[in-house]
């Protein structure tokens, strides 16, 4: 069973889900994965504010009982679907929590899995783009593994990046599923501004900016939505033989 750790933000695991649905080989109901999605947004602290040392509490605890409680359930391949969640003040205390517990579960790491998807990919992208929240960006948790995978990270700088990206997100958590147009103006200039910069492609390193990929003017750059990458590697992990080819 394939477990999701939903809920941050709320439709980020719906999202998930979807995004495995659509790339299973079936065409009945009973062809389909069985899947667990918990989302409980209200025991997981906001990822960005620990980061920033607005908050004390760390989210690794709620999500460790979170992965144990899907362990528990069934699930043997567990998706985290917030790439925030990913820097290492959070990830490692989580993997310290579940190894503590004696936990067998294979916790798919979606940055990992988005980097090893952009060096496999045939294009030999070199510079690559990032769109993500401010904790993502401080904690350089994209910047590290593109530059030890020999690629290059481009980002704008702080200032721009908190006016342009981080208020997109906060504004699309706040639509939830009905996003206005401004945060996609506001994340087209950003997208603008990074091609200017050289880049050949963009990594959509928000759940959020995944769910509104369609919406998004990134022209003849190659887009590489971590939500799309962790849906297909968790079916490859879990049920190599249902998942579809790849456009």
């Amino acid at each position: 069973m394939i477990g999701i750790v939903g809920g941050i933000g709320p439709m980020a695991g719906i999202d998930l889900y979807k995004k495995i649905l659509e790339n299973t080989i079936a065409t009945i109901d009973q062809e389909h994965l069985p899947v667990l999605l918990a989302s409980m947004p209200n025991e997981i602290a906001d990822r960005t504010s620990f980061l920033h040392g607005r908050s004390i509490e760390n989210p690794a605890p709620a999500l460790a009982r979170i992965i144990l409680m899907l362990e528990n359930a069934g699930s043997k391949h567990i998706g985290i679907v917030c790439n925030t969640a990913h820097a290492s003040e959070i990830f490692d205390p989580i993997l310290a929590i579940l190894n503590a517990n004696d936990s067998k579960v294979e916790i798919v790491n979606m940055i990992n899995a988005t980097v090893h998807a952009i060096r496999s990919h045939p294009a030999n992208i070199q510079r690559v783009g990032l769109l993500s929240t401010s904790g993502t960006y401080k904690t350089r948790i994209y910047q590290n593994q593109l530059e030890q995978a020999g690629l290059i990270p481009v980002l704008l700088d702080f200032e721009q990046h908190e006016a342009l990206v981080q208020e997109a997100i906060h504004r699309i958590k706040a639509a939830s599923t009905n996003v206005p147009q401004k945060p996609v103006d506001l994340l087209n200039s950003a997208i603008k501004m990074l091609k200017n910069l050289g880049v050949q492609a963009i990594v959509l390193g928000c759940t959020e900016l995944g769910m509104i990929e369609e919406r998004l003017d990134c022209g003849n750059l190659v887009v590489f939505n971590p939500n799309l990458v962790l849906a297909r590697t968790l079916i490859m992990r879990a049920f190599p033989e249902k998942l579809k080819a790849a456009d």
